[in-house]
């Protein structure tokens, strides 16, 4: 079996997530880097593995794939334990809602609508669109309420073990903390700020999100 290949740029969230998948599986993988802020994931090259533009694509054993939920999926199925999906239908069913979630609702809100131009737009010599922000600010609390429900009491969104929602929700939750408001919502859910400190001790996020 050949080592998988993740293309794209490590600060990334959704390439993240692919490498935390493989680090808790224990699968060596080479990263291919594509350079986010430099625009290499619009050159011809990214594009024929990902018609978007969007990362990461990923390959495996002849095996070419993009789209972050296929691809968590793939590795999930293919790698040996530990399984991160668990066993039973309902609480598959809650982390398949919460990564889901995260597309749709969280990671706009978090990090295009908040990260993006309170942290990169700067870096890079552009001003902060404040009204942006404030418009995303809502639908940035109601991620959280909503994570938070369904995290419940619970260690994981799987339950007592990690699961792929955990490693799809941790990578946008640690660039909404690195902003002023983000910092202030994450810390007006404490169910979710124990969830964070849970998941930043294990050595897979260590290993790959420094």
């Amino acid at each position: 079996m050949s080592q998988p290949i993740v293309y794209g740029d490590a600060i990334s969230t959704y390439v993240r997530s692919v490498r935390l998948a493989l680090e808790e599986k224990g699968v060596p993988h080479t990263l291919e880097s594509v350079d986010l802020v430099k625009g290499e994931h619009k050159n011809a090259g990214f594009l024929a593995r990902q018609p978007w533009g969007k990362m990461p694509a990923f390959s495996h054993d002849g095996n070419d794939l993009y789209e972050t939920s296929a691809i968590l999926r793939y590795i999930d199925d293919v790698f040996p334990s530990p399984a991160l999906m668990p066993s039973t239908p309902s609480a598959r069913a809650r982390v398949n809602q919460v990564m889901s979630i995260v597309d749709s609702y969280g990671y706009p809100a978090s990090v295009t609508n908040i990260f993006i131009p309170r942290v990169l737009v700067p870096m890079l010599g552009g001003e902060t669109d404040e009204a942006q922000i404030e418009t995303a600010k809502p639908m940035a609390a109601l991620f959280l309420k909503e994570i938070s429900r369904l995290l419940n009491n619970d260690r994981f969104f799987g339950g007592n073990t990690l699961s792929l929602a955990d490693i799809t929700v941790l990578p946008v939750l640690t660039y909404l903390q690195a902003t002023p408001e983000g910092a202030a919502l994450i810390g007006a859910a404490p169910s979710i700020g124990r969830w964070m400190e849970r998941m930043n001790s294990r050595a897979s996020v260590k290993a790959m999100m420094s």
